[in-house]
């Protein structure tokens, strides 16, 4: 039993790492050739984590072949684009200002109850609203709405905010993140002083996001006393 948890471990580790290696898409983002490779590599590392008597490389090398494809296959693709369209495809228009492109649709052998169900996802319930819709290689639908049915811009209104950035977390646990004081356009002296001013140490703080307006939240440990200051 201790075998297979160490197995299981070495499994988990090595799974962890080939998947970061291939990249960072979501499940829903994957390309076909991705998507193949990511349930291959489940099957494959299931059989040496059951099979204790299997030699743990003869899970690992299939999995390692796997990955090498992977990141070939990707490769050609940035610098071929025609291996990149045999592999993904290409993006097709399904609407054009407002017309249903019901051959493109049985091409993809896409139905209209899923065309619609898509749009309701992106709030649009219309389709003579849509200017444009296009199926990605991924599957997802992007949609263009017509100008008179576009919501305005701040640009639109002349009237355009300030960039405040990202809020970002900057103080975690106690812990303080130099990468996200810098993202911010914070340092460490800013932040002393701030935390200073609220009357708490670092190690007390559960919580602090800022941005690069110097707005900050700060949630205390255990107390959870949330506060919103503005520092000049």
């Amino acid at each position: 039993m201790i075998i297979t948890a160490i197995r299981t471990v070495i499994i988990y580790i090595f799974i962890i790492a080939a998947i970061r290696i291939m990249g960072k898409r979501q499940l829903g983002e994957l390309q076909p050739a991705e998507l193949v490779v990511t349930l291959l590599i489940s099957d494959l590392a299931a059989v040496p984590m059951q099979e204790s008597g299997m030699p743990l490389l003869d899970g690992v090398i299939p999995i390692l072949v796997l990955v090498a494809m992977e990141l070939l296959f990707s490769g050609l693709m940035l610098k071929v684009p025609f291996f990149y369209r045999l592999i993904s495809g290409r993006p097709m228009v399904v609407i054009d200002n407002g017309k249903l492109d019901q051959q493109a649709l049985k091409r993809m052998r896409v139905t209209i109850g899923d065309l619609v169900e898509s749009l309701r996802e992106q709030n649009v319930f219309d389709i003579e609203q849509i200017q444009y819709a296009i199926a990605e290689t991924n599957g997802k639908i992007s949609v263009l709405l017509k100008p008179e049915y576009r919501q305005p811009s701040c640009g639109d209104l002349n009237a355009v905010p300030p960039d405040t950035g990202v809020s970002m977390i900057v103080v975690d646990d106690g812990r303080v993140s130099e990468w996200a004081l810098s993202l911010c356009g914070l340092d460490r002296q800013w932040l002393e002083k701030t935390l200073k001013s609220q009357h708490c140490r670092i190690e007390d703080v559960f919580l602090m996001m800022a941005d690069r307006s110097k707005k900050y939240t700060l949630i205390r440990k255990e107390q959870f006393q949330k506060a919103r200051r503005s520092a000049g």
